[in-house]
């Protein structure tokens, strides 16, 4: 890749980004809940769809699908959040620090619809 660049007329998608935390029930049972990003949870993403995938596990039948999505940099972003789109959540499988110039985010996201 010669550079990446991304043009800003292209970052049309709003998107919220959210962190895992630990929640206790009252029986002391542990859930991962998400909550929103502590600092400027909400970006404008370039976001592109992936083809969708059907997996047929155990007899069962689920849809995946991924996407390729574009943010500024922020130094925060972990692969064990997730992002909102359109109030639907996406778990981050990757996040790249494109070419460590601190400009841009390319995060690699999955929502799986159905049940596996």
């Amino acid at each position: 890749m010669v550079g990446f660049a991304v043009n800003p007329g292209d970052m049309r998608t709003q998107i919220t980004l959210q962190s895992p935390t630990i929640a206790t029930d009252a029986g002391g049972a542990q859930s991962v809940t998400y909550a929103n990003a502590a600092s400027k949870p909400t970006v404008w993403a370039r976001w592109t769809n992936a083809h969708g995938v059907e997996v047929v596990q155990s007899e069962s039948l689920a849809t995946v699908q991924r996407a390729t999505v574009a943010i500024r940099y922020r130094s925060d972003v972990l692969p064990t959040w997730r992002v909102l789109k359109d109030s639907e959540p996406w778990q981050i499988l990757s996040v790249d620090h494109v070419q460590d110039k601190r400009r841009f985010l390319e995060l690699i996201v999955e929502r799986v619809k159905g049940t596996v």
